[in-house]
């Protein structure tokens, strides 16, 4: 019985926890010290704490063996939460070794630990004892699997989308320091992350700092073309203009220039490691074939089709567009319990973040420019009226498209408008036929 035909399925879990000569061993994992607990489906039995070093690793393969020989065990599955960064040294070190290994969720052993006798108090002994407990019922789930390429460039692509955040944050630190000091030089400034916005606010950020040296000079320092970049020449004539007469907060200590000029090559660097990452990746990917098909779709370019490709992974370890689905977390939760039957459901966001951001702007550029998607979205519009149909009628296109990029993946086949249509008349002949 192999884990990943059992993991991925929701159904099947139980029957693969209930088979013979199955150890079961969850998994406390913390920075220093891991503890874990060992047993089989008729109970712990024995614990062990170990140092997340190579001795304390030893410790606990000898561990493992000892158990599996004196129970007559002749696989190993490995619980473990999947709290913070912890885990995934040990979960790729075990993985290398050859174990089975796989994951809890993390709220689920909070919520379990209160079940447990003295749960109100919480230890890693504890955690340990009560991720094994959830591996005994069969609730855990396997990690998004991805080949050593896939990987590299998952990482540099949440880099990358780290510091496309920060590039945001800045740019409002910056927007709002420039308001206080030159209010009127917003207005002149359409994009502040341009190369001669920045190399402009690095150089003169203040009233003060471009009369500082008279007019002449200014305009002879800015005029040039390449000084002026994108700009044009005139600009700066009004520049000095409004600095002349500007209603900025006058700084004498020069607090604000300081301030203007560290966030400017702050939000320059960013955006250049922001690039730098991107590109990595890209170059990373560009020559998959995978990737090559992604790009097939409409409106996806090399950026998008790199964070969905990285975000799913290996597609030979889904088995339906669903998994991908719920991977992004767009299924739908249900609430049909007393006064909630009358709530609307709602998605379950219990998935990767990552993913449906990507998905999601995707699905807003195609409902916008192509027709085919547009008509969808405008015909679930009319079947989902009230507050809020917008976003249902997005999120339904997201959950589409998840389901095309899995077929398209799955099939090794380039992108085909009307496909799903054609798919979907098949099967409504075959349900007649039967």
């Amino acid at each position: 019985m192999r884990l990943k035909d059992y993991g991925r399925n929701q159904k099947k879990r139980k029957e693969y926890i209930h088979q013979s000569g199955l150890l079961l061993v969850g998994v406390d994992v913390s920075k220093a010290k891991h503890d874990a607990c060992i047993g089989t489906l008729n109970g712990v039995k024995s614990r062990i704490g170990f140092t997340n070093s190579k001795d304390g690793f030893k410790r606990f393969e000898e561990a493992i063996r000892k158990n599996m020989f004196k129970h007559q065990c002749r696989r190993v599955l490995i619980a473990m939460e999947p709290s913070g960064l912890y885990w995934y040294a040990l979960y790729n070190r075990l993985k290398s070794c050859g174990y089975g290994v796989c994951l809890v969720d993390c709220k689920a052993v909070k919520n379990n630990r209160r079940t447990i006798q003295g749960g109100i108090s919480k230890t890693d002994k504890k955690d340990a004892y009560s991720i094994f407990d959830l591996l005994q019922q069969g609730k855990f789930f396997l990690p998004v699997e991805r080949d050593d390429e896939l990987n590299s460039a998952y990482r540099m692509m949440r880099r990358h989308m780290g510091l496309k955040k920060r590039v945001g944050q800045i740019r409002n630190q910056l927007r709002g320091a420039v308001h206080l000091t030159f209010p009127e030089l917003n207005d002149c400034i359409n994009d502040i992350t341009q190369p001669t916005s920045l190399r402009f606010l690095q150089s003169n950020p203040t009233p003060e700092s471009i009369m500082r040296n008279g007019r002449k000079r200014f305009l002879d320092k800015w005029r040039p073309r390449k000084r002026c970049g994108q700009w044009r020449a005139a600009k700066f004539e009004k520049i000095y203009d409004l600095a002349k007469n500007s209603i900025g907060l006058k700084d004498p200590y020069r607090a604000d220039e300081l301030e203007i000029k560290a966030l400017a090559f702050d939000l320059e660097d960013a955006i250049k490691k922001q690039r730098m990452w991107l590109d990595k990746a890209i170059e990373l990917l560009k020559d998959r074939s995978d990737f090559k098909l992604l790009k097939t779709m409409p409106r996806v370019g090399e950026p998008t089709a790199a964070a969905i490709l990285t975000a799913i992974g290996n597609i030979s370890e889904y088995t339906n567009g669903k998994q991908l689905v719920k991977l992004a977390g767009l299924d739908v939760r249900l609430y049909e319990s007393g006064s909630s039957i009358s709530k609307r459901p709602r998605i379950s966001r219990t998935g990767s973040a990552y993913l449906r951001h990507w998905v999601y702007y995707l699905a807003m550029r195609l409902v916008a420019h192509e027709p085919e998607f547009k008509i969808y979205f405008e015909n679930y519009k009319k079947k989902s009226p009230g507050s809020g149909q917008g976003v249902r009628a997005l999120t339904s296109v997201c959950d589409k498209l998840l389901r095309i990029i899995y077929r398209m993946l799955k099939d090794n086949e380039n992108y085909q408008p009307g496909k799903d249509k054609t798919l979907e008349a098949y099967y409504t002949e075959q349900r007649k036929a039967a």
